[in-house]
């Protein structure tokens, strides 16, 4: 995996965190590349044809493929793995850590969305062979279209308490998408409904996921919304902040977590 770190800032929140910046970020990650999205309107939750296209320019520009970590805003932007994930050019593995299943057909059109980007890798993809979903809200699953709840592998955050790799097996390389809203909200506050894992368990499922499978590439989303209502934004950006941070220290192999 490589060690350059994308951040696609669409709502400006990046500005108030420095996990990526040089004195603070990890010794192992050579270049940090902030990408300024604010410009780019039709992005909020659901992105239409020209966003994608001016997002796609970005990405080329930047010469950003899908190898390294890439954080992509809030979960209202976690449509971007679905942008992320098209460079990929070998059979790979899709594993999600998310509260919600993110599996909802559009509500008009074909248009791309927060809530409905993995079934747009499935349909779109020709290089995704499995789809494994960790931690989505049993409710929000039961909802599904039965037909597209067979496409895809769900499991309890409990499978993390256990010897997951047991259980957990995918059968490629992998790419890991998380939504830090899988995360109990009282480590860490994000603008969705929160689930119950931890964040130390979810960190040493990231760590050994990469001891024991290759990964390809990872994307991260979750932060809180700077103009949130309701929270302490502040605090919120410090807590979203520090776990960033500490994501990029577990998959660091000189540092310890």
């Amino acid at each position: 995996m490589s060690d350059v770190v994308s951040i696609f800032d669409f709502s400006g929140i990046y500005d108030e965190e420095s996990f990526y910046r040089e004195d603070k970020g990890s010794s192992f990650y050579t270049q940090f590349c902030l990408i300024d999205c604010k410009d780019i309107s039709g992005t909020n939750c659901m992105c239409d044809d020209l966003a994608i296209e001016e997002i796609r320019q970005k990405i080329k520009q930047n010469d950003v493929r899908s190898e390294g970590i890439h954080f992509i805003d809030s979960g209202n932007y976690h449509y971007m793995s679905s942008i992320l994930t098209e460079s990929i050019e070998e059979p790979f593995s899709l594993i999600v850590l998310d509260h919600h299943p993110d599996m909802q057909p559009p509500m008009f059109g074909d248009i791309l969305s927060c809530g409905g980007w993995v079934l747009k890798v499935i349909e779109n993809n020709p290089f995704v062979r499995d789809i494994h979903i960790i931690g989505a809200d049993r409710g929000l699953i039961d909802k599904l279209d039965e037909e597209d709840r067979k496409r895809v592998t769900f499991y309890d955050v409990d499978v993390l308490n256990e010897d997951w790799t047991k259980i957990i097996c995918p059968e490629h390389s992998v790419y890991l998408s998380i939504d830090k809203d899988v995360i109990t909200r009282d480590e860490i506050i994000t603008n969705w409904d929160q689930g119950e894992l931890r964040s130390d368990r979810l960190l040493a499922f990231v760590k050994k996921l990469k001891e024991v499978h290759k990964v390809i590439g990872i994307d991260v989303c979750g932060e809180c919304a700077p103009d949130q209502e309701g929270i302490n934004i502040p605090e919120a950006i410090k807590g979203n902040d520090e776990f960033n941070r500490r994501l990029l220290g577990c998959l660091d192999p000189e540092e310890k977590v």
